[in-house]
């Protein structure tokens, strides 16, 4: 049950290009995938508001696991109403018991939980006991604890010695993590070739920010040998699995401008364009209009029709 805890938009070169778009939202990440992970455990126990009496009289006599789901429910807001306060309180009476599970799961509760006192200070304390085991989800926490400064002063030989201990492990997000600052330079030297290694070796366990991230790298020769042929083949694979706008954008001024290996292709890039802009970026939609008016009547009808196409196939 350990939680696998696990864009900035930089906007250049007028409406063509997107670049770099690390989010570097690193704590929101850990906080969305802890808070899916709690939802994860509610849903796979089949937890209905009818057992949490008796799951609270378990707690209440000193079941670690009792008072560990517990402090689940009252973090997600699962069959009961989401308390912070009280998810800790469960979740700490577990972790005293020594209940592995507990203990990192705490450190995380406290790293989101801002309503607590001391939030990041007791953050540090118990995910450092998960660190001490070698767990990825606690590295890559404290690896964010040191990269934002958060409760510490921010440093990147501490962010990276953590990020590097779980993303040695296989651990995707904190692949990404250590990734992002090898391409900022921020805290660590700037390293394009190691970020692109680490951005690899992320989305190859399909985590679509290394993905599309690796995507820009290799249309604009950054750490690797530009080549927009892969950098359509990154984006199109996070279009098609997540419907992520910005990768479709960025298909779309890839056939429009022809860049690098590919050649210019208006039906194409109106199509990819068209789709973006369906989702709501706003980019694609002021790009459009360049877009048709050097497309004829017929190549217009041509993109609209594969652009419907793809949203059917792919439930867009």
């Amino acid at each position: 049950m350990l939680a696998k805890a696990r864009f900035f938009l930089h906007f250049g070169l007028g409406l063509f290009f997107l670049y770099f778009v690390l989010t570097q939202n690193v704590l929101c990440q850990v906080v969305d995938e802890l808070t899916e992970t709690g939802r994860q455990i509610a849903k796979n126990a089949n937890i209905i508001p009818e057992m949490v009496p008796l799951i609270r009289e378990k707690a209440d006599k000193g079941d670690a696991k009792a008072q560990y789901v517990l402090g689940w429910m009252y973090f997600t807001g699962q069959p009961v109403e989401k308390n912070n306060q009280q998810a800790v309180q469960w979740m700490t009476k577990a972790a005293n018991q020594n209940f592995k599970f507990a203990q990192t799961q705490l450190g995380l509760m406290y790293l989101a939980a801002k309503d607590i006192p001391d939030n990041y200070a007791l953050a540090r304390e118990w995910l450092t006991k998960g660190a001490d085991r070698r767990e990825a989800d606690a590295l890559n926490a404290l690896g964010v604890i040191y990269s934002e400064g958060l409760g510490v002063k921010a440093n990147g030989e501490e962010a990276t010695k953590y990020f590097r201990g779980a993303a040695d492990g296989g651990f995707a997000m904190a692949q990404f993590n250590l990734g992002y600052q090898y391409y900022t330079g921020k805290l660590v030297p700037q390293d394009y070739k190691e970020a692109a290694k680490l951005f690899k070796q992320a989305a190859q366990q399909d985590y679509v920010k290394a993905a599309y991230d690796l995507g820009v790298m290799y249309r604009d020769g950054q750490g690797v040998t530009q080549d927009s042929t892969e950098a359509i083949r990154l984006f199109q694979g996070v279009a098609e699995q997540h419907h992520l706008p910005t990768a479709e954008h960025n298909l779309g001024t890839i056939y429009y401008t022809g860049k690098g290996n590919v050649p210019q292709n208006l039906v194409l890039a109106y199509m990819w364009l068209s789709l973006a802009a369906d989702g709501g970026y706003e980019h694609s939609k002021k790009l459009l209009p360049t877009v048709t008016e050097r497309m004829s009547a017929e190549q217009i009808a041509e993109a609209k029709q594969k652009a419907q196409e793809w949203s059917k196939a792919h439930g867009s």
